[in-house]
């Protein structure tokens, strides 16, 4: 059934009618509906600007204390890093070793060493007591800084740990002059030894020296590879609970600080019985205890009446909450009753008033809008049954005068586009013929056929291109040079489309071209560099890698003129970035001078090299896709074969990039030296 038709004068009436209606409710004084609903849409408006200001508070305070607490995080993490390069490094500092504690030193900034066990000989571990002790200057530094939060810094072995602060656990030396502290199994210790590598820190504690609420922020550090200890340093969250908790929003309302377990660790009321902490349980139900706990922000009512707003400190873990009661939202409510009924009955007869007059003006506009949009009407049914040459009589000078006006130029224009179009689709298909044909003739013009080299049992090969438009500008090839060298070549031209395409096809020719027995690879792409400048009128160039491999002795020359570094798989290992120096680009510049290296494979070695549509792939929220994902993906695939790995990684890229659209060509080869050749002498 089709819906009942509605004259134009009658929406023209109802139009008039209702925007007088509009104005006069939403310029009015009080702005009150009805007396039955003015208090539950107040108290919503109230509660929602104090949501408002409550989310703005509560972000801007724990991303405060996130920042605080990051730095110490920050501290940590370069303070691994350091050490971590004082093992693989230590002839570039100054040693210094680390003594015994001594009670004269006491509460002034200094090292002092423990060991864990009489077991452990200070001979034994004596390069790395000096190599500790050039971090004295450093961490004296940082703990003077911030002297009122940073309480001690310390790193630990298995064998031994160091210690810089001012406080100094003093114990007695023992008859060797030595002092033992078996700190392994302490929390800090173990959390980091056995966590995933980034800066922690612990929950909440009470400083045994008086000092106040303490935390500890822990990072590992390594030796050839291996995690070998612990760097912490021992924070007082005193002063920063205390300007974390100071907000007040009004009468009744405070803040509060949850660890990770719900206690509450930091409020301007007692948060401790005995030496336990108050759980937020006490306070709110299960259901919003797992909220307050999630890494999430919010603010929400609990069923006593109370709204609670939360929000992560993340550096820590911790949750800031903020308790503000309904009462406070609703008091301005109370104090509205007094003058609703009258204003309601006021505003009411002036409605019905001016709805009487509107309604006899609504009608008579209507009448005198309609008829020339009648008329032009049945100009528009002429013209859109075909008839493109027919005008619109109107001659209104108004809006409609306007109108008739832009309809017969539409008209003009629909004409003349029907026509453009007829020859722009025309055009369009023949262009789309010719570049499906380019596709085909570029796809085949690239080694497609694997096995590539069947009879050839030394080495085995793969590779892939794909374009990010129906031509690209990535290439690759490999070819033998003579009975024993095969050369492999990874190639970008700069720019997409046909012309990177038809450039790609020259440089593709002249490097293969060049590229004869006995040819020294620096002269290949120098003469092939000053061959593509003679004529480069685009500015156009070539990022180009390319190598050969000596099928009987596994020596691999290769050249890099500004193209991505490759990865190298040694027999039973994984990928590794080989670092490769590069060299300025083909077509850049003439005469420039490109230098090469060299380096041995052995039987079960694979070379995997690529373009940079691979690490530059991007997603949806433009992210890149990188070397570091690229590593990743090599590093479970080094047991492959060739014709495996490169499906690997290109499905992990789709799965990275998922619906997002293909910028740039994506061109992989991946070679693996099976086995030498036999010479017959």
């Amino acid at each position: 059934m089709k819906p009942k038709r509605t004259s134009i004068k009658n929406q023209i009436r109802k139009l008039i009618i209702f925007t007088a209606a509009m104005a006069l409710v939403f310029t009015s004084l009080s702005g009150i509906i009805s007396m039955y609903n003015i208090r539950g849409q107040s108290a919503k408006s109230l509660t929602d600007q104090l949501e408002e200001t409550v989310d703005v508070v509560i972000n801007g305070t724990s991303s405060l204390a996130d920042s605080r607490l990051g730095l110490y995080a920050d501290y940590i993490t370069t303070l691994s890093e350091l050490i971590t390069d004082m093992y693989a490094r230590p002839d570039a500092y100054v040693h210094k070793e680390v003594l015994p504690p001594d009670a004269s030193k006491e509460n002034i900034l200094s090292m002092q060493r423990y060991f864990t066990t009489h077991e452990v000989k200070r001979e034994n571990v004596l390069e790395e007591l000096g190599l500790f002790g050039s971090l004295e200057a450093l961490w004296n530094s940082i703990i003077s800084e911030h002297e009122d939060v940073i309480t001690n810094i310390y790193l630990a072995t298995d064998d031994l740990m160091i210690c810089c602060d001012r406080n100094a656990n003093l114990a007695e030396l023992e008859p060797d002059g030595e002092s033992y502290y078996d700190y392994r199994n302490m929390e800090w210790y173990r959390n980091a030894m056995n966590g995933d590598g980034k800066a922690s820190f612990l929950k909440s504690y009470l400083d045994s020296y008086g000092r106040g609420l303490m935390t500890s922020c822990s990072a590992p550090f390594y030796k050839d590879g291996k995690r070998v200890g612990v760097v912490s340093m021992d924070i007082l969250t005193t002063d920063l609970t205390g300007s974390v908790i100071d907000v007040d929003l009004g009468k009744g309302s405070f803040a509060f600080v949850v660890d990770g377990d719900g206690d509450i660790i930091a409020s301007p009321y007692t948060f401790m019985i005995g030496d336990r902490f108050i759980n937020v349980s006490r306070l709110v139900s299960p259901e919003l205890k797992a909220r307050i706990l999630a890494d999430e922000q919010g603010v929400e009512k609990s069923n006593d009446g109370i709204y609670y707003a939360y929000a992560p400190i993340r550096s820590t873990g911790w949750k800031l909450v903020i308790s503000i009661p309904e009462t406070l939202i609703l008091e301005p409510i109370d104090q509205m009753n007094g003058h609703i009924r009258v204003t309601i009955i006021l505003f009411i007869g002036i409605f019905f008033f001016v709805g009487v007059v509107v309604i006899i003006l609504g009608s008579r506009l209507g009448k005198r809008f309609t008829e020339p949009i009648l008329a032009l009407e049945k100009d528009v049914e002429v013209i859109s049954g075909g008839n493109l040459h027919h005008k619109a009589m109107v001659r209104a000078n108004n809006e409609l005068g306007d109108l008739a006006h832009c309809v017969n130029s539409m008209a003009v224009s629909l004409d003349n586009y029907i026509n453009d179009l007829t020859r722009v689709t025309a055009e369009k298909e023949r262009i789309g013929a010719e570049l499906d044909v380019a596709t085909h003739i570029q796809s085949s013009m690239l080694p497609c056929i694997f096995p590539a080299f069947p009879d050839r049992k030394e080495f085995d090969v793969f590779a892939s291109m794909t374009p990010a438009k129906e031509v690209g500008g990535d290439f690759y090839d490999f070819f033998m040079v003579d009975d024993s060298h095969v050369a492999f070549v990874v190639a970008d031209v700069s720019g997409k489309g046909v012309p990177a395409a038809l450039f790609m096809v020259i440089g593709k020719t002249l490097i293969k071209d060049h590229t004869v027995p006995g040819a020294n690879l620096e002269n290949v792409f120098r003469e092939v560099n000053n061959i593509l400048c003679e004529s480069n009128s685009e500015n156009m160039f070539i990022t180009a890698f390319e190598c050969v491999l000596d099928l009987v002795t596994g020596e691999l020359r290769f050249i890099n003129a500004g193209h991505e570094t490759p990865f190298i798989c040694r027999k039973g290992g994984v990928f590794e970035v080989y670092p490769v120096k590069a060299c300025f680009v083909l077509a850049g510049m003439e005469d420039m001078v490109y230098k090469g290296g060299s380096c041995m494979l052995e039987p079960g070695d694979k070379l995997f090299q690529y373009t940079d549509g691979v690490t530059e792939a991007t997603d949806a929220n433009n992210e890149l896709y990188g070397m570091e994902r690229l590593n990743n993906i090599l590093r479970t695939v080094g047991e492959k074969q060739p014709d495996e790995i490169l499906p690997a990684v290109k499905a992990d890229i789709d799965a990275f990039v998922k619906d997002a659209p293909q910028f740039d060509d994506i061109t992989m080869l991946c070679l693996e030296y099976k086995e030498r050749m036999v010479v017959n002498s």
